[in-house]
């Protein structure tokens, strides 16, 4: 889960110190891939139930959400997503005027979210959300700009810094909201505020200087949608070949959105789809100006399948044009809401794996082979899927797994996904002797090494050829104790380091003899934390058979240890 490349590392010490790429908006998305919303988190609103100034960041959790993690985006980075948009709700977080000062506790945790997202080695986009103050109506208009100018200025102020990597996005969704037109493509008002908030978002972020004189924008139409009359009164800015534009576009509708009469869970016509990505092509993609699909979706209606099919569909007609999609996730997949949750951020299970199949075979040969970018403060590798020819996937052209993880199965076999591409599940990972905790996340388990670089929460890792491997910490363990006693070893600095780094037992350096109960205990809490393999399991109960180490056949150990 640590995979690092060491100049990476080095260029990424201080996040956003890189220089900026002086690259067009239309280079620079062709290096997005599949892209994925923390929706209902940072963007989450409780101005009745919360109290703002007590504390600042329980908003993240106020909708349903947990707290969110480093590892949730290491474990989007491995299923293949490589853009993250953070919707952020700043309303409640700042201030009064003139300087609408925006709280130091929110800024900061915003920004740790962007940095879980960019230390993955993908890209970040984080915009305003669910603001009330930026309804489209004319009279709201002079001091929506006040607030956006302060706004924006602050957030250009604390990225500063940042490279490439991160894009601000101006608005969601922005439209006459409560009004007859609030979802049919708006009107003149609602084309003219959108278009002057878009106007002065670029330019207030360009004034800030720095990395921001080069920062790719996104900016939506009215509403972001897709709709004739929204497109055809955008206004994009000319000159700058930094700015993207913002779409959202759930389709078809009945099947993907609709929540209420005429709602329908078969997906078997994609005309919708065509429709769009044509509007799309013909007022944008065709004269090259680059588009991202900031929003997307089929909600959970029990029917995966239908859904796989039209993520598929859906993301093959977007990358045939070059248009980067970002799937929302609200992280809800059951009641009568929006069901959209993908990911269970609690457990980091895949709950629709079929669904992030249908994303990821949509985008056929595009999605890239790349390094994932881990911080870690030990130790520094690069993994990438072994070219093994012991599974089915090679003659079909893919490599085969380093670990065990089966995201998809069909009638070829069983699957994977491993830095971003799928690969085959070997045969041999149908053996229990050769499998360890750490290969249910992509990596194999130690071979001949047995010291500890870095600690998380999945256990404890080596480093061995250059890549990241599962500490088996209780097989090693006991075949270096078995050393220590066979061979009479009395070195208490060997000794204290297997107590400190490993399990805690009872050693009597007068008779070189190890307490079997005492390993045995040990042995018990690994097994109830389900980190301990079949063979480790074999090993234990060999050596419950003495009292010490010394009465125990010490090739028969190893053997069963290797």
């Amino acid at each position: 889960m640590k995979i690092l490349n060491t100049l990476s590392l080095l260029s990424l010490a201080v996040i956003g110190s890189k220089a900026m790429k002086n690259i067009s908006s239309k280079e620079l998305v062709k290096d997005l891939t599949i892209g994925w919303s923390l929706g209902n988190t940072l963007d989450a609103t409780c101005f009745e139930t919360l109290d703002y100034n007590k504390n600042p960041i329980a908003s993240e959790t106020c909708w349903g959400n947990v707290k969110t993690t480093q590892e949730l985006y290491y474990k989007l980075s491995d299923l293949g997503f490589n853009t993250f948009r953070i919707p952020t709700t700043w309303s409640g977080h700042f201030g009064d005027a003139p300087d609408y000062k925006i709280n130091d506790q929110w800024m900061k945790r915003v920004r740790e979210i962007v940095d879980y997202a960019l230390n993955t080695g993908g890209y970040a986009i984080l915009n305003i959300h669910h603001e009330t103050w930026n309804h489209a109506f004319q009279k709201n208009l002079d001091s929506a700009k006040k607030i956006l100018v302060a706004i924006w200025k602050q957030i250009a102020a604390e990225f500063a810094d940042y490279d490439e990597h991160l894009i601000f996005e101006g608005m969601n969704e922005p439209r006459k909201v409560g009004d007859a037109n609030e979802w049919n493509g708006g009107d003149y008002e609602g084309w003219s505020f959108v278009n002057e908030m878009n106007d002065l978002f670029v330019k207030t972020i360009r004034a800030t200087g720095g990395n921001n004189a080069l920062r790719h924008l996104m900016i939506p139409t009215y509403a972001a949608c897709v709709m004739d009359n929204a497109v055809n009164n955008f206004k994009f800015p000319s000159g700058d070949d930094k700015v993207i534009v913002s779409l959202h576009s759930y389709s078809p509708y009945n099947f993907a959105l609709n929540n209420g009469a005429g709602a329908i869970s078969n997906f078997n016509d994609g005309s919708e789809i065509d429709w769009v990505m044509n509007i799309i092509n013909s007022n944008f993609i065709s004269k090259g100006i680059p588009v991202i699909i900031g929003e997307f979706g089929a909600m959970n209606r029990n029917n995966e399948d239908d859904r796989e099919r039209w993520a598929e569909y859906y993301i093959k007609k977007a990358t045939s044009l070059g248009i980067p999609c970002v799937i929302w996730d609200n992280g809800y997949f059951e009641g009568e809401g929006e069901r959209f949750g993908l990911i269970n951020r609690s457990t980091l299970q895949v709950v629709y794996p079929k669904l992030v199949n249908g994303l990821i075979k949509g985008l056929g040969n595009s999605i890239k082979t790349r390094t994932t970018v881990r911080k870690t403060t030990t130790t520094t590798s690069q993994s990438q899927p072994t070219n093994d020819n012991s599974c089915f996937s090679v003659n079909l052209g893919y490599s085969c797994c380093n670990g065990c993880e089966v995201v998809y199965t069909d009638s070829d076999g069983k699957w994977g996904v491993e830095n971003g591409n799928w690969c085959g599940i070997k045969s041999s990972c149908n053996s229990a002797s050769r499998s360890c905790w750490s290969e249910r996340l992509g990596y194999p388990c130690c071979q001949s090494t047995s010291s500890v670089v870095y600690t998380d929460n999945d256990g404890k890792w080596g480093v061995e050829n250059g890549n990241w491997c599962g500490s088996r910490r209780l097989t090693r363990l006991i075949l270096a104790l078995l050393e220590i006693s066979i061979n009479k070893i009395s070195d208490d600095t060997i000794v204290n380091y297997l107590i400190e780094e490993c399990v805690v037992i009872a050693y009597s350096p007068q008779t070189s003899t190890i307490n079997i109960s005492s390993l045995s205990l040990a042995y018990d809490n690994e097994r109830e934390n389900n980190i301990l393999e079949d063979h480790d399991e074999n090993l234990i109960h060999t050596v419950r058979k003495g009292d010490t180490l010394n009465d125990v056949d010490s090739e028969n150990v190893k053997s069963m240890g290797t």
